[in-house]
């Protein structure tokens, strides 16, 4: 951009036309120049090793203006601080008129209650070159604590991350085992009970079996029930007795694969200790009525035969 250019955005009122117009007469003493408009007012803060005088940057800025009459600027700001700092160690503040900086009325005020009148600073605070290492060292500090305050929040955020999802992993661990478990549960059989409905069918059949083929259907079905009991878990609640019949039902299957060689009515069943005992004494006491029925039979044909002897002799004798 050539300096015609930037002579007339200055005259417009460019801020960075203006900064550039400045630092262009400032730059043989090190002096930089950030310029910004707010409004109507031009604010101008001056950068340099050292706090640069008021006096000098106040002459260039308003031969600039005058040279430029920008309409869109009615008033100037003017701060001056050290390279580094964020504080300003003057300000001045005008007004633009016809091209000339005036003054406002309570500028010596400001720059009074800043560096010279404050109760607040030490006795030499009207020094401002004695004033910046205080102000530099209150900086330092202040960056001190907004980098340990940085740190320890990373490090707790990175611990709450690192909990939850340490709690997150845990949980969702469980929900899956649960899951597994439930699943496992609902789809493995029941291989007692089947077994045990297959020994109940094994002992219907064998009730009505006659046949060979009546038989070999026997036979089947109890080593059905023999395979089944043989594959009751160890988990099951039920694998103590599972393996007490499977002993049981290989002795039923026994007896079904010689009947089904050897067929022969009647076929006997396979009872249980119960219906055995019931049927035993239902026999002692069968004999023990015809023994009973025997005894009285006998006690009365008895008194029959004597007294046919004894009136035997009576007609022996008739004449008597």
């Amino acid at each position: 951009m050539t300096e015609l250019n930037f002579y007339e955005l200055a005259k417009q009122g460019n801020p960075q036309a203006i900064a550039s117009l400045l630092e262009s007469q400032l730059q043989s003493e090190g002096i930089t120049a950030a310029v910004n408009l707010n409004g109507d007012c031009l604010d101008v803060i001056f950068d340099a090793e050292q706090i640069p005088a008021p006096e000098k940057l106040v002459e260039v800025v308003g031969s600039k203006l005058m040279d430029l009459q920008p309409d869109s600027i009615r008033k100037v700001k003017l701060e001056g601080r050290e390279n580094g700092n964020f504080a300003v160690a003057w300000t001045q503040k005008f007004s633009l008129n016809s091209g000339t900086l005036e003054p406002e009325k309570n500028e010596e005020v400001v720059a009074n209650t800043a560096f010279e009148n404050n109760s607040n600073f030490p006795d030499n605070a009207s020094n401002p070159e004695e004033i910046q290492p205080e102000i530099v060292g209150l900086e330092n500090r202040l960056r001190s604590t907004l980098i340990v305050v940085g740190i320890v929040t990373g490090i707790l955020a990175i611990a709450v991350v690192v909990f939850v999802n340490k709690t997150w992993n845990e949980s969702a661990a469980n929900v899956e085992n649960n899951l597994d478990k439930t699943a496992n549960s609902a789809t493995t059989p029941d291989t007692f009970r089947a077994a045990v409905n297959s020994a109940v069918k094994a002992a219907d059949l064998g009730r009505s079996a006659k046949t060979k083929e009546d038989w070999n259907s026997v036979v089947d079905r109890w080593q059905e029930a023999v395979s089944l009991m043989r594959r009751v878990p160890p988990s099951s609640p039920h694998h103590q007795v599972a393996q007490t019949k499977v002993v049981e039902y290989q002795k039923y299957l026994l007896y079904a694969q010689e009947s089904a060689v050897n067929p022969s009515p009647p076929t006997p069943t396979p009872t249980t200790p119960e219906k055995a005992t019931s049927k035993k004494s239902n026999s002692e006491n069968s004999s023990r009525k015809k023994l009973t029925s025997e005894k009285e039979t006998s006690s009365e044909s008895t008194p029959k035969k004597s007294t046919s002897e004894k009136s035997s002799p009576e007609k022996a004798n008739p004449s008597r």
